[in-house]
């Protein structure tokens, strides 16, 4: 039981949890179904593939977001990407905005709700023979962006218990018996400021019997002193990425290995020092200038010890990404599946991408 706030979850309400939780993934799952039927042509079924067009002319790429599950946001979370690189000589400028709002409860255990916001800078300039880098500012900070009352609307509609959620809303709350931990409003503003650096290799590309592969070394260090992971971190990864070309558009795949250079968040509850990750994705071509994607976003548990939140997080992306002379533009949805009790109710996100 939290005192502080008489935050009690009926038993009653936590016998249904399980089986509502199920009824919410099901919902979203016959919704993703019914979409995808209506815009995607019959030839997605084909196995045939083709050769990708021009830079600019092809792919899209994958929805630039991370993951937005409360542990795995805190520290080096690679973005979904492309292995098709940047031509020599090109350089793209990059402005990513994520917002999430994360409700998580367990008696006696935990009790996490925050609204957060995920903004990446990022420039990435290509070179010769299949080389690229990208230099990245991120900025987390914790906001009351009174996402509460959208996903009470949501649950009410589709007839899911609250659980708590309507309990105290727009307000913060990271309690953690076990570590002593118990902290409310003065957690709000940044919690993480990192520089980023990755260095990508294309292996293969504009192939048509091999999917086209790239490697990708990540870095990514804490610069900010009063943050929820400690200044000085280093956390770094090796990312691969895959893509093929199909009638209908692209099939994307990535998977990563990162080690981190931080074992505790807010000096009292203990982190995993290493994760596996992995993205799958199609986008399905509505033009020469649009698509529709769909990614599913898995990563490890990284918060040690703590019930649901030490095991898999799952999230779904469906987005929307059309492209103009100079820009691509792109606008998503995130919801979690499977482990509702790892990820975020929801989240929204927007990019842009400008190509000097």
């Amino acid at each position: 039981m939290f005192s502080r706030d008489n935050l009690i979850v009926s038993k009653a309400v936590l016998g249904q949890s399980f089986k509502l939780s199920y009824i919410k993934y099901l919902v979203l799952v016959v919704n993703l179904l019914f979409f995808v039927s209506f815009l995607v042509p019959v030839n997605v079924l084909r196995a045939e593939t083709y050769a990708p067009d021009p830079y600019w002319q092809g792919t899209l790429g994958p929805l630039n977001i991370r993951s937005l599950s409360p542990g795995q946001s805190l520290r080096l979370a690679p973005l979904p990407a492309s292995p098709y690189g940047l031509p020599e000589g090109e350089t793209e400028l990059h402005f990513n905005i994520a917002a999430a709002s994360i409700f998580l409860q367990s008696p006696d255990m935990y009790l996490i709700d925050f609204n957060f916001i995920d903004s990446r800078f990022a420039v990435t300039h290509g070179f010769s023979n299949g080389w690229s880098t990208e230099l990245s500012f991120n900025d987390r900070r914790i906001h009351n962006l009174y996402l509460d009352e959208f996903v009470e609307s949501f649950h009410n509609v589709f007839g899911i218990e609250q659980n708590g959620r309507d309990v105290n809303q727009n307000e913060t709350h990271v309690v953690i018996p076990r570590y002593s931990a118990n902290f409310a409003s003065e957690l709000e503003g940044s919690f993480s400021q990192t520089i980023g650096l990755s260095i990508q290799k294309v292996l293969i590309d504009k192939s048509v019997e091999w999917p086209a592969v790239a490697v990708i070394f990540n870095t990514s260090l804490e610069t900010l002193s009063d943050g929820i992971i400690e200044k000085g971190a280093l956390d770094y990864g090796l990312q691969l990425t895959m893509a093929q070309k199909h009638a209908s558009g692209y099939m994307f795949a990535n998977l990563t290995y990162t080690r981190f250079g931080s074992d505790k968040a807010l000096d009292l509850v203990p982190l995993t020092e290493k994760q596996f990750s992995g993205m799958l994705g199609y986008e399905f071509t509505l033009g020469a200038n649009q698509a529709f994607v769909v990614q599913y976003l898995f990563s490890e548990g990284v918060l040690i010890d703590l019930g649901a939140l030490d095991k898999v997080s799952h999230e779904i992306h469906f987005g929307y990404k059309w492209r103009t002379e100079n820009n691509i533009l792109e606008v998503g949805l995130v919801e979690n599946i499977v482990n509702f009790d790892n990820g975020p109710d929801v989240g929204f996100m927007f990019g842009i991408t400008h190509r000097l």
